[in-house]
């Protein structure tokens, strides 16, 4: 029987640890045993990525000034083999040269397989990485008197979903606000995902929402995104080669209009792990990306998850929220842990950074989901591969889970 080519995400046992009050994650990545030789490389290429960041690791905490989202932030390589580096370097830095890589897959093992198991190892090292506008997450602005540094989650209050649908006013006090109301080290989403598939597999792409993707209205290419527009995005293979993604749109692509419960279903359906989502803002510019991860959930019965997954490198405007369970038609929490706890919504908000979300109907990020992008087509596994996870009662379980509708 072929190996899982995909992981599996369990359920941990609770959200906060009571009396240290830290965000413990309900899910986790669970990667193939391989996974440890697969990514010998991951260290050097993680050193290389710092070694050759423009600034140099030398300047990062003397320049004056260092700026957030400027070219004098320290910045992801490009790679030597891309044939125009300034299609990628005006907001990512230098080329870099000979730097360490084992893109190639082992003999016996597939390259999709392969190629994926690398991309979610780099994104599981990042989870819990705190939410920054900084492109590298070994960069840590506090320590550059001169940093220019952009606030994040400043706001004194927090606004779900459903508020921010309904254009309500929340009364649910941030309880990150002191916390991340200063510079620390830490990624963004637009950067979280060039990071991971720049360190995974060599495969290179812009570093901000304006440029990772975007679109071409009437033979102009720019970030605007209007009804009509056809998306968009200059990616670079590790030998150079120019990639041609696919993208899966949204009814509501190119419209301010928020997706209705079960429009995304058929969206869904052609989502495979891996895959870059967009949402836009209060206009029709992208304002956020995550990475898919699909029905790899299990809740406390093992059961497969009624809920797809993302990761998220979010900085909770709007706030979305994890809980012990989730509504499928609300995206709301039900079922919140007291033990002795107030039965408060923010007991179970995560911090702002790299976390395991919900894309649950009438959360923000399938109410706003815009385009997806498919840098790498991988299937998901099939119900028989699914078996190698726990028997065929959780085999037969995720396809029941898969036939309904979302």
């Amino acid at each position: 029987m072929k190996k899982l080519p995909l992981v599996g995400v369990l359920l941990l046992s609770s959200f906060w640890n009571l009396n240290a009050q830290t965000y413990v994650s309900p899910f986790q990545i669970q990667l193939t045993n391989a996974i440890i030789s697969w990514t010998s490389d991951f260290a050097q290429r993680a050193a290389d990525i710092t070694i050759y960041s423009t600034p140099a690791p030398s300047d990062w905490y003397t320049t004056n000034p260092i700026s957030s989202y400027g070219p004098t932030l320290p910045q992801l390589y490009s790679s030597s083999s891309v044939p125009d580096p300034s299609a990628l370097s005006w907001d990512r830095g230098n080329p870099v040269y000979n730097v360490t890589n084992n893109f190639t897959a082992p003999s016996g093992v597939s390259q999709t397989t392969y190629n994926q198991e690398r991309l979610l190892y780099a994104a599981q090292q990042l989870i819990g990485t705190s939410y920054q506008h900084d492109h590298l997450p070994q960069f840590n602005g506090a320590l550059n008197p001169n940093y220019q540094w952009q606030p994040v989650t400043t706001n004194d209050y927090l606004q779900t979903s459903v508020e921010l649908t309904q254009q309500t006013n929340s009364t649910i006090a941030n309880p990150y606000k002191a916390t991340y109301g200063q510079a620390t080290n830490g990624i963004d989403c637009t950067d979280f995902a060039a990071y991971i598939y720049n360190q995974a597999l060599g495969i290179q792409m812009h570093s901000g929402t304006g440029n990772q993707i975007e679109f071409v209205n009437g033979g102009i290419t720019n970030s605007l995104l209007t009804n009509g527009s056809t998306p968009t995005a200059t990616l670079f293979s590790s030998t150079g080669a120019q990639i041609t993604p696919n993208f899966i749109e949204s009814t509501n692509f190119g419209t301010t209009n928020l997706n209705a419960p079960g429009s995304l279903s058929n969206v869904i359906a052609q989502l495979q792990p891996g895959d870059l989502l967009y949402m836009h803002g209060a206009a029709t510019n992208i304002s956020h990306v995550v990475v898919w991860l699909g029905y790899y959930g299990v809740d406390t019965n093992g059961m497969p998850s009624d809920v797809p997954l993302v990761i998220s490198s979010h900085d909770n405007t709007p706030a979305i929220f994890n809980t012990t369970s989730i509504d499928p038609l609300t995206g709301l929490p039900t079922g919140l842990i007291t033990n002795g706890a107030s039965n408060n919504i923010t007991d179970f908000l995560p911090p702002p950074g790299v976390e395991i979300l919900p894309f649950a109907t009438n959360t923000w990020f399938y109410n706003n989901f815009s385009v997806a992008m498919q840098v790498m087509a991988v299937p998901e596994p099939s119900p028989g591969m699914l078996l190698l996870l726990g028997g065929t009662l959780f085999a037969l379980s995720f396809i029941l889970r898969r036939q309904k509708s979302v």
